[in-house]
């Protein structure tokens, strides 16, 4: 006998396990055999939301000598909101006034803003005062509320609002280049 291959020793070695299992059932063996095996998936999916502006916003000059500088950004932002419970808000707060000294101090209330144009929830109505001790409002979300994929989601992906910012030029205010900081934040709830 040839050997090819070491395939004549496999079948040998397959049918001798073969008559061993049949020996010790007294059953020959069956066909095929069905396994039915279930299992449980578990998914936890949390409230989420992101939020990005542009790098930086310029301000500039509205008009005529101490007529008040403006600047506008528009806010994308992404949300899942929580199904029952209470709306979601999307804030700002500025993290400090306007440095280096002499130039505008936010605490004192002359920056602005107004919001336009939201995709998704309702943009803050009237002018806003932009404050260095508490979240003011940009955007409130609806329960249930989320990004992207049509209905029951927004069709927007990402969500967009503007912010058109007003600041007060206060002759009191030294010449110079002034910088200030502003947080914006989603809270899901």
């Amino acid at each position: 006998m040839r050997h090819h291959n070491g395939r004549l020793v496999l079948m040998k070695a397959g049918l001798m396990v073969l008559a061993c299992v049949w020996a010790s059932n007294g059953v020959p063996p069956a066909q095929s055999d069905v396994v039915v095996l279930s299992q449980t998936l578990q998914a936890q999916l949390a409230a989420v939301g992101k939020v990005s502006a542009p790098a930086s916003v310029t301000f500039n000059p509205t008009g005529t000598v101490f007529s008040p500088y403006a600047g506008s950004l528009t806010l994308r932002y992404r949300v899942r909101s929580t199904p029952t419970g209470a709306v979601s808000t999307l804030t700002v707060q500025a993290t400090g006034d306007f440095s280096p000294s002499g130039g505008p101090i936010i605490s004192s209330g002359p920056l602005t803003y107004s919001c336009s144009g939201a995709t998704l929830g309702t943009p803050c109505g009237g002018v806003q005062t932009a404050s260095t001790t508490a979240q003011t409002s940009v955007t409130t979300i609806p329960s249930a509320a989320c990004t992207g994929g049509g209905a029951p989601c927004s069709a927007a992906d990402p969500n967009t609002v503007d912010l058109n910012f007003s600041l007060e030029n206060d002759p009191v205010y030294k010449a110079g280049s002034y910088t200030a900081v502003l947080t914006f934040t989603i809270s899901l709830i």
